[in-house]
């Protein structure tokens, strides 16, 4: 099957199929140090089998049918078991995708797996689909975690939501870094989220990196960690190319 090949009334039925035998599968893309080049960090991404449903869509349905903690904590479990491919790329953290209006109850045993098996910094990445009000900072805090805030520059991820969030991580959306290198209004928006970011100690993060041209621009600013096509696009979590990644990324990155 392939994106596209169900029809929409069908894709209910898939997700809870995809739920029954666990076959959602995981990508795994680098967050590379801008400055060296090394892997020092890897987001996790959930995918449908054969890409069925974008993720999107999946996490937009597992909403709408009431199974969005059954899909997270899938999610989870599965991690743990392929964890060991990615552990030597973890000296910033491991970023999970976590959709913010998930159980607080769903969350904290989202932690508690990790916890158990995992030792390096877990993140937890929350994507803003929907506005919350929840003290990410402070539950965070005491469950021993980090937290990044996704898509900084884009829909409801508003500086507002920033301030309110005092997240440790923040991911600069791509529509802000692709042709950076053309738009001195995107470079002056980038250099005050890195001015925000310096103030309240918060690191900052820029994903969709494509061109060398934005990555030097990035460099020029001073965003020290970034994710893009130009590295390395998603790639299933037990095919990552882990000399590649051991190697880094300083060639071509000057």
């Amino acid at each position: 099957m392939h994106q596209g090949s169900v029809p929409a009334n069908l894709k209910p039925m898939f997700l809870f199929h995809m739920l029954y035998n666990e076959s959602l599968e995981l990508a795994a893309q680098p967050i590379v140090n801008l400055r060296t080049g090394r892997v020092e960090a890897v987001e996790i991404l959930s995918r449908a089998p054969g890409g069925v449903l974008r993720p999107d869509e999946m996490f937009s349905l597992a909403r709408q049918y009431g199974v969005l903690e059954q899909l997270t904590l899938l999610s989870c479990r599965k991690l743990t078991q392929k964890i060991q491919t990615i552990k030597p790329f973890l000296e910033k953290g491991l970023f999970f995708n976590i959709e913010a209006d998930v159980s607080k109850q769903t969350l904290e045993q989202t932690v508690r797996i990790f916890k158990f098996s995992c030792e390096d910094t877990v993140v937890l990445e929350v994507t803003e689909h929907m506005p919350s009000g929840f003290a990410w900072r402070h539950f965070t805090d005491q469950l021993g975690v980090a937290i990044a805030m996704d898509d900084l520059g884009r829909g409801n991820s508003n500086m507002v939501e920033l301030m309110r969030m005092r997240p440790h991580f923040v991911k600069i959306c791509m529509e802000l870094v692709r042709d950076l290198h053309k738009s001195g209004a995107k470079s002056l928006m980038i250099e005050n989220f890195k001015q925000i970011g310096d103030l309240f100690n918060m690191q900052l993060i820029a994903e969709g990196i494509e061109l060398l041209e934005d990555l030097q621009k990035l460099r020029e600013i001073g965003i020290e960690y970034g994710q893009g096509y130009y590295f390395s696009r998603p790639c299933p979590i037990d095919q990552v190319p882990v000399d590649e990644w051991k190697i880094g990324y300083q060639a071509i990155i000057k």
